[in-house]
């Protein structure tokens, strides 16, 4: 979900939701996704800001990216950077002190366990796009989504 987040609308100007909602189409100057996991569950969201007229078109792009994760595999190219970008993520996490301890001690009280730095770059250098395609099918899937807009 970390890697499906990145590549969506993530912390690089590169993601999908950012090139399609902001810089392709102008519709939108803050652009982002977020994912937060929990012991048994989690809460994916979108954001972002749009003028009232913009707002229809703006929730077909995002859609759009979303049925993208879900009927596409990424390429062995675009894997490969997404996967080098959010390890490159992680490791400058783990300069922030304070981000790395509050990470570890989260992973040890949910999951009795800490993984380390080269672990977690094991993990995700194991992942493959089939399992990314199906991990977005499962949580994208139109009848689970829910929309909330503020006006």
């Amino acid at each position: 979900m970390f890697l499906l987040n990145n590549i969506l609308g993530g912390q690089g100007l590169n993601s999908r939701l950012n090139l399609s909602l902001r810089e392709k189409n102008g519709l939108a100057y803050n652009v982002e996704s977020g994912y937060n996991a929990y012991s048994d569950t989690g809460i994916f969201s979108i954001y972002f800001g749009t003028e009232k007229q913009n707002l229809e078109k703006s929730i077909s792009i995002a859609t759009s990216e979303l049925n993208r994760l879900r009927n596409t595999k990424l390429g062995i190219i675009q894997l490969s950077k997404a996967k080098n970008q959010i390890k490159g993520y992680l490791a400058r996490g783990y300069e922030n002190h304070e981000s790395l301890m509050l990470s570890l001690g989260k992973s040890l009280l949910v999951f009795n366990k800490i993984d380390t730095l080269e672990d977690i770059c094991r993990k995700i250098d194991n992942l493959t796009s089939s399992e990314l395609l199906d991990t977005a099918n499962d949580i994208f899937e139109p009848s689970r989504l829910s929309t909330l807009i503020y006006k």
